[in-house]
This record gives C-alpha cells, sequence and structure tokens, in this order.
C-alpha cells in the first residue's frame, strides 16, 4: 500500500515536520459551515459522530473545506489524545 503524503504550511502546528510534512495519524478535514459550529476539541477521532448527526457533506470549492487537526504546537492536548476526545464526546452531546 502507498504511504500517504500529506502537506501543510501551518508550521507552528504540532504535527507540522521539516518539509512542509503533516505527521499527524490521522485528519479530519470537513466543511467550513461545520468546522465553524465545533470547539477546537472536535477533530479526527470525532469523524464518525460529526457524520451521524450532519451526514455526509458537500462543498463547491476547495476554499470551503477547513482542516480540524490543527494542534498548536506547545498548545493543548494533540487531537486524538484521551482528554481532547472525551471534552469531544461532551461538546457534541450538549449541542444535540
Amino acid at each position: 500500500m502507498p504511504q500517504l503524503e500529506v502537506y501543510c504550511t501551518v508550521s507552528n502546528c504540532h504535527f507540522w515536520a521539516e518539509g512542509e510534512h503533516c505527521t499527524a495519524l490521522r485528519i479530519l478535514i470537513t466543511t467550513d459551515d461545520v468546522g465553524d459550529r465545533y470547539p477546537e476539541v472536535v477533530d479526527a477521532s470525532s469523524a464518525r459522530d460529526l457524520v451521524r448527526q450532519h451526514g455526509h457533506t458537500k462543498v463547491e470549492a476547495c476554499a470551503e473545506t477547513c482542516c480540524k487537526t490543527f494542534t498548536p504546537r506547545g498548545g493543548p492536548e494533540p487531537a486524538g489524545s484521551p482528554k481532547k476526545r472525551e471534552a469531544a464526546a461532551r461538546h457534541l452531546k450538549t449541542v444535540f
């Protein structure tokens, strides 16, 4: 199976590596509309919950999408960490 290469220019992200590579094991990309509804705690580990609540989303252009995997370097827990998954689950329950 070929290895996936993900490139990112956001150098202050926890997952950014030299050569503009993203080192995240899981990445959540969604629509700007869905991304705007949820706090930073919603990330790749929340993908199934997002699909259950919103279905599969469609966009017309690249500019309508966002990466929800971003975590500031030296900032809060990285995407997929146990603390972040718990916070996302609590938030998703309160929204709906």
